[in-house]
């Protein structure tokens, strides 16, 4: 990454940029800490990132990512036939075919894109414009996807199977809001002035620049938050009369917080059996057969259907790491010895 040569870049330079694509969608890990130190030391070039960050993503959102020479092409080609006057126009006006150009500056005054927008022939169509101003953005994971997110203030996001995030289109003030249901693993870029605050459920953690797992799928009726670096206060309403319980977190701690039990406790945690999905380790620990499915659905996408002749017994566990296996693999393991047979039609999982 050369990061001289985007102190002068514009929003249009930046969606035009092989290397800024490539970290925007993901797919270049291995820059993210210069990004993220750019980011820091160049605080005038914020909205330019916040434009181009917009555009790249709504492009990302139809398919694969856009290639640099298909912007480019189809930039001049808008450029020598569509006339890009009445600019000052509000956004509000009735859908209509725009330029590219008309598409950005329209963007940079109403500063939100609501609707994913294409290119001429490929991916220009009818623009519909936003009915408000940083309406909240929501990204979500079906059963057996992961996906990873570039939030306005360039903090990353993995979210894990069967989740979902909000946040804003721009983050104001000196507070950063999101709201998680499932699991995601957090990479928050550090501002002193502004607290990044993610709320699951009863649960409120609160960060200033860190990087922790956060897991709250309805159905475990439980909420952890596991610290990988720096510090976490992590803050649980108890009962219906609006008590709370506090407590801060350091590296390796985890909170967790039992939602009937109305508990939350501090303890420390096996990062790979908390954070190893990310790096696609499915993890088991002494899991019993309800939660050891419910799992594997999520995992691979799959539905279990068990028949009544499939009894485990109430003391039964399961127990294991598995490194990127196929699901057959997983079920040969859990049915040893001859507990129960199984058959694996697309997305249906038949136990008999």
């Amino acid at each position: 990454m050369d990061a001289q040569k985007y102190d002068q870049f514009s929003y249009k330079d930046f969606v035009l940029d092989d290397d800024f694509r490539a970290w925007l969608n993901g797919t270049a890990p291995e820059n993210d800490h210069q990004w993220e130190h750019w980011l820091q030391a160049n605080p005038s070039r914020h909205p330019e990132i916040e434009k181009a960050r917009k555009i790249v993503l709504a492009l990302h959102f139809q398919g694969k990512p856009v290639p640099a020479y298909d912007i480019e092409q189809q930039w001049k080609r808008l450029e020598s036939s569509i006339a890009v006057s009445d600019v000052q126009k509000t956004v509000a006006d009735p859908p209509r075919r725009l330029g590219l150009r008309r598409v950005f500056k329209l963007l940079a005054a109403a500063c939100v894109l609501t609707g994913a927008f294409f290119l001429a022939n490929r991916y220009l169509t009818n623009h519909q414009a936003p009915a408000s101003a940083y309406a909240p953005v929501e990204s979500k994971t079906a059963n057996g996807q992961q996906r990873k997110l570039v939030l306005p203030d360039g903090t990353r996001v993995t979210l894990n199977a069967g989740s979902a995030i909000s946040y804003p289109e721009a983050f104001e003030g000196n507070i950063r809001k999101v709201t998680l249901t499932g699991e995601a693993f957090f990479d928050v870029v550090r501002n002193e002035k502004a607290a990044f605050v993610i709320t699951t459920g009863d649960v409120v953690t609160k960060v200033l620049g860190t990087s922790f797992n956060i897991r709250a799928y309805p159905e475990n009726k439980a909420v952890q938050v596991a610290v990988v670096s720096g510090k976490v206060k992590v803050n649980a309403r108890i009962g219906s009369e609006d008590q709370n319980a506090c407590v801060f977190l350091s590296k390796s701690e985890m909170a967790t917080f039992q939602q009937e039990a109305g508990e939350l406790i501090v303890s420390t945690y096996d990062e790979k059996e908390q954070i190893g999905w990310k790096d696609g380790m499915l993890y088991f620990q002494k899991s019993d057969f309800k939660s050891t499915i419910l799992k594997l659905e999520r995992w691979y996408g799959v539905k279990f259907e068990v028949a009544p002749g499939v009894r485990m017994d109430a003391d039964w566990r399961f127990s294991g790491k598995f490194q990127e296996k196929p699901l057959d693999y997983i079920l040969g393991v859990m049915s040893y010895p001859n507990r129960f047979s199984y058959k694996v039609n697309d997305s249906i999982v038949k136990l008999q």
